[in-house]
């Protein structure tokens, strides 16, 4: 049978004053009090820590010897006006970054609350502070970081636009070569649909906000390329009713050539023998996370439907529409609208 192991003497009750200044002492954050003076009272371990004095070397100094001079006059204000105000205490959520100032000079950033009571007709004020320069430090490697990997992103960026540039010349230059046709007309649809790819990605580079982009700006400029290209002039006038939305890569990329199909098929079937016309371009927010772009014009009107359409870039159009869970709808009297409403991730 086994014994039981000999009962240890009690332990000495803690008195209340006895345990809160033990707690105090050992606490990691400096707590640091000071009458209404301003000069310290209490200096637990942790102030002799951050600061790199001892407890004997603070008691009985003024607070402005863990500030910087500099800013001594703005914290004696502060502390009026804390003194003055009718708030006991600024809670730990109220924090504010602040500097202190070593033993030893060194100035380090902290975060500081302070809180006052009165005790014995006296104003007695305790600040409680935890030195964040390791902290600072961290957040300034990430900050430096991500800096460094959005340059290298918008460098990409810069360089697949560069790229695609590149081709759309290349296939601009090959039309040239080519006799007025239905041949000289694919090359010509191909390079629009690779410049509005590069269009999309010069917008990225320029954005400050990498991951979308702002696509009532790149509708104008696409849109305006493309007026110049089929060199239409004053005959055909542009109006726009576009909302201010972001989009990222993976929505942008569809909508950028739908748009390109849809605004070039207008150019160039809606107006036949030189007529005038206009070509409307909508985009807007329908609800939180639904928008809607629209391609409309006073023309001709679309000889067959959507769906029975046997071009490759109406075809296109359906594709892409798939690709972003997109519903279509189509209206031919007068001219044709062609309404896309597509979610927003």
């Amino acid at each position: 049978m086994s014994k039981l192991p000999p009962s240890l003497p009690p332990e000495k009750p803690w008195n209340s004053c006895d345990l809160l200044h033990k707690i105090i002492e050992l606490a990691d954050d400096a707590i640091i009090v000071a009458d209404q003076d301003q000069r310290i009272t209490l200096f637990n371990q942790g102030a002799e820590k951050v600061f790199g004095y001892s407890s004997r070397e603070a008691l009985g100094q003024p607070l402005d010897i863990l500030l910087p001079s500099r800013l001594t006059r703005i914290h004696h204000q502060h502390m009026e006006d804390f003194a003055a105000s009718h708030a006991a205490s600024r809670g730990m959520s109220e924090r504010q970054q602040i500097l202190g100032r070593r033993k030893n000079g060194v100035e380090f950033p902290a975060e500081a609350s302070i809180s006052k009571v009165i005790i014995s007709g006296a104003l007695t004020f305790t600040v409680i502070l935890r030195d964040i320069s390791e902290r600072i430090r961290a957040e300034e490697e990430i900050r430096g970081s991500l800096r460094e990997k959005e340059a290298l992103l918008q460098e990409i960026h810069h360089r697949v636009k560069n790229n695609l540039q590149v081709v759309a010349s290349l296939l601009a230059l090959q039309a040239r070569s080519v006799p007025v046709g239905p041949t000289r007309r694919m090359f010509e649809e191909s390079h629009n649909r690779i410049h509005s790819l590069a269009l999309l990605h010069e917008s990225l580079y320029r954005s400050s906000d990498l991951s979308r982009i702002p696509f009532a700006g790149y509708i104008q400029t696409l849109v305006s390329h493309l007026f110049r290209y089929y060199e239409v002039g004053k005959r055909i006038v542009l109006e726009t009713d576009l909302e201010d939305l972001y989009l990222t890569l993976d929505t942008a990329i569809p909508c950028g050539l739908i748009l390109n199909e849809l605004a070039s098929n207008a150019l160039r079937h809606a107006f036949p023998e030189d007529r005038d016309g206009t070509i409307r371009i909508m985009l807007r927010k329908r609800a939180p996370q639904r928008a809607e772009l629209a391609v409309s014009d006073n023309g001709v009107g679309m000889k067959s439907s959507l769906a029975n359409a046997d071009t490759l870039g109406l075809r296109l159009v359906r594709t892409l529409a798939d690709q972003l869970l997109a519903s279509i709808l189509v209206t031919t009297d007068p001219g044709t609208t062609i309404r896309l409403d597509f979610p927003l991730p």
